[in-house]
């Protein structure tokens, strides 16, 4: 082992031959990057003079040319070639971090996606929506802001089990969602709630303007045959809720208000929109 995290460094590294693995661990098992002949090593943690940030281990018999600190300067001194070379050593290095940086990065997000995005509907997922709607909604009303809550769910959806199976179901769920997202703009946010429910929070949107969005969407809906893998077309319907946000109001209050307008909607007939009432002298001062 050349370099250990746990000691300072005093000397570069070239290889003359063999290898050497940069680890996270000391073990050589699943190494970060592999040094060949003419590469480097040593010289970040002798120039900031820190521990160095990595194991480096020889994978196998490494002939390398040492040089000590101390010597390393008085080169640099002399040899302005030398020095350049350095730097071309450290700006390919910290290309190469970065790489390893941004992958890890993006790598990151890919995950942090998946566990944020129902996998049937394409739809931010239940704790997506536990997590970023109430600081939206707590951000709207340390602004001022109107919002407006939509509840909405598949007329039907048992017998569109039932008459089609399951696979159906799935897919009516999933053209769902594209429509949603389809229909809803970019400062809307939407998720799946649960089963055949979906909920959009729409901030800066008063009840009135809200329904016109949810009439729209409901109307595409409609509009939009889902085809079937067996090329028969099924069209769904839906129904929705709207409440809109009070000063004082909890987001649970506020789903609770448009849980009892979708109600309202289903119990009037179903494919229709219903608005939960607002009191009579609202202040949004």
């Amino acid at each position: 082992m050349l370099l250990d995290p746990k000691h300072i460094n005093t000397h570069i590294y070239l290889v003359l031959s063999g290898e050497l693995l940069v680890c996270l661990e000391p073990k050589i098992g699943n190494p970060l990057v592999r040094l060949g002949v003419g590469d480097c090593v040593g010289e970040l943690s002798i120039i900031d003079a820190s521990a160095p940030s990595a194991y480096v281990v020889a994978s196998v018999p490494t002939q390398l040319l040492v040089i000590s600190k101390p010597v390393l300067w008085r080169m640099l001194a002399v040899q302005q070639v030398m020095a350049l070379n350095l730097l071309h050593v450290l700006a390919r290095r910290i290309r190469e971090n970065n790489t390893v940086l941004l992958g890890s990065l993006e790598l990151q997000r890919q995950y942090r996606s998946k566990a944020e995005t129902d996998a049937l509907t394409g739809l931010h997922n239940r704790a997506w929506f536990e997590e970023v709607f109430p600081k939206q909604l707590e951000l709207c009303e340390r602004t001022g802001q109107h919002v407006s809550l939509l509840m909405v769910d598949i007329d039907h959806f048992k017998k569109v089990n039932d008459q089609y199976g399951h696979t159906c179901g799935d897919e009516a769920l999933r053209h769902m969602g594209n429509l949603l997202r389809r229909n809803l703009r970019s400062t809307d946010l939407c998720a799946r709630y649960g089963g055949e429910e979906m909920i959009v929070l729409m901030p800066g949107t008063e009840i009135i303007h809200a329904q016109l969005t949810a009439d729209r969407l409901r109307e595409s809906v409609a509009d939009t045959p889902l085809t079937l893998q067996d090329g028969r077309e099924l069209t769904i319907q839906v129904s929705g809720g709207i409440a809109q946000w009070q000063p004082g109001t909890t987001l649970n209050d506020l789903i609770r208000s448009a849980d009892q307008a979708l109600y309202r909607a289903k119990e009037g007939g179903r494919n229709r929109i219903a608005v939960h009432a607002l009191p009579t002298h609202m202040d949004f001062s």
